[in-house]
């Protein structure tokens, strides 16, 4: 039987999946685009459709179809197996005795993700009838459609129900506390349920793996309110966001999404017409966060609590969006509601999911502010910047949201909003920044001109050597277009010294028997080849290889002389060669 993995591969265009993520165009005979796994102005990201891989010369990613699909999507193998299989129509069930699926299925991941899921059903089993249910309906007054949405659920009040469960389905005791299940007891001879008594958010992933719980007091003395616990095999808090895997869902239609603080802020934008939220998981908004959203769109909405914390929250959650190239606005709701979920249930009528899509996109466009106008306004209501020192304090807040902010042109928006709010000379403004900038140690390629481009730093540059070594395998500098008359000279020197030095990686590429990682190498460098010449008109074509060659066939006349294995008569022959061309 043929392997899953290889099947799975065979039926996965790189181009179609790469589309889906990267505008690429093409360049030659192969794609180009800006790499979405480093921040650059010149297209380095390459795709080879006729090699099925992709390679950025910046960052130095590249591999297959899967490579490309665990690092865009951040999962493992085994979740990108899934959802290319489903994508290609592969019937993963046919191949259930496939020795790389049941190698995989052992691994502590999986183990987690299976164990998650079932607890995530026994919650919701132990649901009806129960104080949770009372609380959302009564209370939160949930759908019962919202409520099966989110399988929201109830732990019960027991240290050991649960634990009993998943026994009988064949997890150890310390599989249990591994996954952040269960705790030790003191004693350390018996563990005990970790969630007990509480309302249940199951946390998904943003493919829809079960990941963790989110578990909510449902009694007055209950601590603490929201209960968290460690990071485990498949949970990190700093790359999750709850709610991201049903939001996706209805980009298409708002092309924007909501970071909300609550679980039940996020259910209730649901309930309400607006299933676009996102909550962090009891931490504050991270980098990870911000790379997630924006694989998913650049329009990002907060809507935090209104309460003593909420303006360091957002000034916090601005400079890390910055950073990553998003520039979120602020949903400014009425100041008597505590947070979103209660302003959505005292203001609006439970049938407005069924209100055009249009309508509420407007009601969040009007009830929404850019990001750094709202802090601005924030300072001018906070401090009193006729005092120089309030006015000082506010600068520098401002300087710096401002030098998270990589873009020129939106860096130059907001020092002149930020100088007719304080009612300074912009030029001033600028001169001041260049200076705290000088003397922090934030780089100042920040503050650099329009148009100047900071390349990045490559681990990945190819050495000359592969790049030469490509060139004469396969014949691929005459696939290139180089006139093969002009470059056959070049051929036979070459050819010449791999027969003197057969242990070389030079003679393996004549022999065209190379190893994996020398050909994984040498296809690199091709992809790297096609790239530079794919602008280049096909009559330049050969003076661009020719160059490159005659200048490392003479490179090479130092290693013809230093070699202590040739003959004189070898090395005066292959020097005559060399010098001949």
């Amino acid at each position: 039987m043929s392997s899953l993995r290889d099947d799975v591969l065979a039926r996965t265009d790189i181009v179609d999946l790469v589309s889906k993520y990267v505008d690429i165009k093409k360049k030659g005979k192969n794609r180009m685009g800006l790499c979405p796994f480093h921040k650059e102005k010149s297209p380095s990201f390459t795709v080879a459709e006729d090699k099925q891989i992709f390679k950025c010369f910046g960052c130095g990613k590249g591999g297959n179809a899967f490579s490309f699909h665990m690092e865009i999507e951040r999962v493992d193998f085994w979740d990108s197996l899934q959802m290319l299989a489903k994508d290609a129509n592969v019937d993963i069930s046919s191949y259930q005795k496939d020795p790389e699926k049941q190698a995989i299925a052992k691994s502590e991941r999986e183990k987690q993700k299976l164990m998650n899921k079932r607890v995530a059903w026994f919650f919701q089993q132990q649901f009806a009838g129960s104080d949770a249910e009372k609380y959302v309906k009564e209370k939160r007054k949930l759908s019962q459609g919202t409520i099966e949405k989110f399988a929201l659920g109830y732990a019960p009040n027991s240290y050991e129900h649960m634990m009993w469960m998943l026994k009988e389905k064949g997890f150890s005791e310390h599989d249990i506390i591994e996954a952040g299940l269960a705790k030790a007891g003191k004693s350390g001879w018996w563990a005990y349920a970790f969630f007990r008594h509480r309302l249940t958010f199951p946390i998904h992933d943003h493919i829809g793996n079960v990941v963790w719980f989110g578990a909510r007091a449902l009694d007055a003395d209950q601590n603490p309110k929201y209960l968290n616990t460690t990071e485990t095999a498949v949970y990190n808090k700093s790359q999750l966001l709850f709610g991201l895997d049903k939001a996706k869902e209805h980009l298409s239609a708002f092309d924007q999404l909501i970071i909300v603080e609550g679980y039940m802020d996020v259910v209730a934008l649901h309930q309400y017409g607006l299933p676009i939220g996102l909550a962090t998981c009891g931490t504050a908004l991270t980098t990870q966060h911000c790379k997630l959203i924006h694989r998913y769109t650049p329009n990002l909405l907060f809507a935090f609590d209104n309460d003593n914390a909420w303006f360091e929250a957002a000034i916090r959650g601005l400079k890390v969006a910055y950073e990553q190239d998003l520039f979120p606005k602020i949903f400014v709701f009425p100041s008597e509601y505590k947070d979103v979920d209660e302003w959505l249930t005292n203001r609006t009528p439970e049938d407005s999911e069924k209100d055009p899509i249009e309508l509420r996109k407007e009601t969040l466009k009007s009830m929404s502010v850019d990001g750094f106008a709202w802090v601005l306004e924030q300072y001018r209501t906070r401090y009193d910047l006729q005092n120089p020192v309030e006015r000082k304090k506010v600068i520098v807040q401002c300087f710096e949201l401002i030098s998270k902010i990589e873009d020129y042109a939106i860096m130059q928006l907001y020092f002149s909003q930020l100088a007719t709010s304080i009612e300074l000379h912009e030029e001033q403004l600028r001169k001041q920044f260049r200076q705290r900038l000088k003397k922090s140690t934030v780089r100042t390629k920040k503050f650099a001109p329009e148009g100047e481009e900071q390349r990045p730093e490559s681990s990945s540059k190819l050495s000359e050597k592969y790049l030469l070594w490509s060139l004469l395998w396969k014949n691929f500098s005459s696939k290139l277009g180089a006139n093969e008359s002009v470059i056959n000279p070049y051929v036979d020197v070459f050819s010449s010294l791999a027969k003197h030095f057969p242990t070389t990686i030079l003679a393996e590429v004549y022999s065209w028997e190379v190893s994996p990682a020398t050909k994984e190498r040498l296809i690199e460098a091709e992809l790297f080849r096609e790239a530079q010449i794919a602008d280049l008109d096909w009559t330049k074509v050969t003076a661009v290889v020719q160059k490159f060659l005659h200048q490392q066939a003479h490179k090479l006349q130092r290693v013809v002389m230093k070699s202590k294995s040739l003959s004189h008569e070898a090395k005066q022959e292959l020097l005559s060669e060399i010098r001949a061309l």
